[in-house]
């Protein structure tokens, strides 16, 4: 239930930026202070036992890393190529595949009965490797059409996704078990904070929407989807059984889209940043529908 009352919440707000859109336009400057309300919620849930869990199952959550950082910054590239996309357009798919994963994977992956330890810790592992390897992965691929600050972007990744999330498990361990009243409600501060963010993207980008919608959103969807297909693919090809395969599908298909979304806005334009807002809706809504197939297998 709580699942579907944030999809209800994301799909609501976000198209709300697009009806309302002179309203939304105003609150741009919101963007990044709301992507660290995510972080340091994230960072607030996080705790020790999270990075033992790392070292006890090294080789199943560097698998997972991989796996994130390969498959998804490369489909991204060849659809965006496959359907001739603007060199704008093309940055924006590459950076939201080549993000880290998002928060919103622990939550589909309880839902869909998967390993939530391992989730979170592929979620942790990715975060903190996203300052080199998101901005490097962006370089690679996307550098040869629009010009890519790679320095820049690892020094902003840091600062906006890595330093919230050490800044939470600081208050987590001051505030000890008074962190435990407020942690139910996180994730629907993050749910709001993220449908923010997509809402004032889609306000921004209203007409290029009416242009380009249909095009992007066929890219959008299709590496969402393989993201998904080719995360429990390599999963179940390593050896891994059910539970672990659908959670690493999880992981793979669900990137922290408000991160590729503010670097998107920031060092490149906002049609760049179109990408990241359509996928953000389209992981939330396909991993809740995949989670009643998950709860089958």
């Amino acid at each position: 239930m709580r699942s579907l009352s944030l999809l209800l919440i994301l799909v609501v707000l976000s198209s709300a930026g697009f009806l309302f859109d002179e309203f939304f336009r105003g609150f741009r400057g919101l963007i990044v202070p709301l992507l660290v309300v995510i972080m340091l919620s994230m960072g607030v849930t996080l705790t020790v036992e999270d990075f033992k869990r790392i070292f006890r199952r090294p080789h199943i959550i560097l698998y997972g890393a991989l796996l994130q950082f390969s498959v998804m910054p490369l489909t991204g590239y060849i659809l965006a190529r496959l359907f001739g996309l603007s060199p704008g357009l093309l940055v924006g798919v590459v950076l939201v595949g080549s993000a880290p994963g998002g928060t919103a994977s622990n939550l589909i992956t309880y839902i869909s009965e998967g390993d939530l330890s391992y989730s979170i810790s592929m979620t942790t592992l990715s975060t903190l490797l996203a300052p080199l390897l998101t901005p490097l992965w962006t370089l690679i691929l996307a550098g040869k059409f629009v010009p890519v600050p790679f320095l820049s972007m690892a020094l902003a990744t840091l600062k906006i996704v890595v330093l919230p999330v050490v800044l939470g498990m600081g208050a987590r361990y001051l505030l000890k078990e008074r962190v435990n009243r407020i942690e139910p409600f996180l994730p629907y501060l993050a749910v709001l904070s993220i449908s923010f963010i997509i809402a004032v993207i889609f306000a921004l980008n209203k007409e290029r929407l009416r242009e380009v919608s249909l095009l992007v959103l066929g890219v959008v969807l299709t590496h969402n989807i393989l993201g998904f297909l080719l995360g429990f693919l390599f999963g179940r090809l390593a050896g891994l059984d059910n539970r672990l395969a659908k959670t690493l599908s999880i992981e793979v298909g669900m990137q922290n889209s408000g991160l590729s979304t503010v670097l998107a806005l920031k060092f490149f334009s906002q049609l760049s940043a179109l990408p990241s807002a359509i996928f953000s809706l389209s992981q939330n809504i396909l991993g809740v529908l995949l989670s009643f197939v998950f709860r089958r297998i």
